[in-house]
């Protein structure tokens, strides 16, 4: 969010007279500091984030105490992908207002996206301090979901739906998160009756997959995946989802038809490499396979099940000292299968 309300409208009559009182020559000091920040204001809007910049950075040279051009100023930086920049003009601008709610929400946003969650949570925790709003407690939400304190995810949504009874999403999210926790059946059948009640929620039906996937429900999985692409049918995740549906259900050809849609839509997504591994260990050529896997595990090496995909096909290939050491990473990461394989190939 940037500032843009406080000195007026863009193209309203005060601005035609500042462009009457700059050819008399008679300009004064704020009036060139609201002309560069509107013009910023203007270049934001376009999407012209480096002409922005060099717009409040010169209503900030007239100001040096103009709160408003510097948070803005973070705002574009932020879009430019330059998150500690941005921190710091917030900074700036907090030093200048304390009060500068705006700002501090921006803040709390950049911190979230640099993965500095302490710092976030507490931004969050002033502006509800402030203003109680589900908006901030789903923000927090999302950092705990991400850090993986599902717990405390689960309070925040609480505190969301106590706020807003009829918000779909965050009842989707608490079923998400006791699926997380374990209890599979319960978030299946939660899910079912809120899809039932509001049959448009793509996402649910995507969550749905997972579950039923892990449940082993592979008619049922199929069904919610095809739900979700109708609703969004260019979705690369949800393609890639039901492209490894596909391949549970040995339907090879449809799923390499998806993963490869899914690769094109979104290429940086470790997961459709995971799956396209998958693929090819299925097909017997156990060197794609190894080569994709562990691309997906290069990309991120938490991607789940591609430590015991690897080890399965090292050990199809010959390989079983590498295969040992492969389900040895994925039991230490949590997954409980690979514990199995270890007993049953390696010392």
């Amino acid at each position: 969010m940037f500032s843009g309300n406080g000195r007026g409208s863009l193209g309203s009559l005060p601005y035609v007279l500042c462009i009457y009182l700059l050819v008399l020559g008679c300009e004064s000091v704020e009036t060139q500091r609201d002309r560069f920040f509107n013009q910023g204001n203007e270049a934001i809007e376009s999407k012209s984030y480096e002409t922005a910049i060099s717009l409040y950075t010169k209503a900030i040279k007239i100001d040096s105490d103009d709160a408003e051009s510097i948070n803005n100023r973070g705002v574009a930086k932020r879009e430019l992908g330059r998150v500690y920049e941005a921190i710091q003009d917030y900074n700036e601008a907090l030093l200048i207002d304390n009060e500068f709610w705006d700002c501090l929400h921006n803040r709390a946003m950049a911190y979230q996206e640099a993965g500095n969650w302490t710092k976030s949570i507490r931004d969050y925790d002033l502006l509800i301090a402030h203003h109680d709003s589900s908006i901030y407690h789903e923000a927090k939400a999302l950092i705990f979901t991400e850090s993986k304190d599902y717990e405390r995810a689960m309070d925040e949504f609480n505190r969301v739906l106590a706020q807003n009874p009829k918000d779909t999403e965050a009842k989707i999210n608490l079923a998400t998160l006791d699926f997380y926790l374990g209890n599979k059946q319960r978030a299946a059948a939660t899910l079912e009756e809120i899809l039932h009640q509001s049959p448009n929620e793509a996402f649910g039906y995507n969550t749905l997959n997972q579950i039923y996937l892990e449940l082993s429900s592979l008619d049922l999985a199929y069904r919610a995946i095809q739900q979700a692409l109708r609703l969004n049918p260019n979705n690369a995740f949800f393609l890639n989802n039901r492209g490894f549906t596909y391949l549970e259900m040995d339907s090879i050809a449809l799923a390499l038809i998806d993963i490869n849609q899914s690769i094109v839509l979104t290429p940086d997504n470790p997961w459709s490499y995971r799956n396209k591994g998958y693929y090819y260990y299925k097909m017997g050529d156990f060197t794609q396979a190894i080569r994709y896997l562990k691309q997906s595990l290069e990309m991120d090496e938490n991607v789940k099940e591609a430590h015991l995909m690897l080890g399965m096909t090292y050990l199809s290939d010959g390989q079983s000292g590498m295969a040992c050491q492969a389900w040895q990473i994925a039991m230490d990461m949590g997954n409980e299968k690979a514990q199995a394989y270890l007993n049953d190939h390696c010392n």
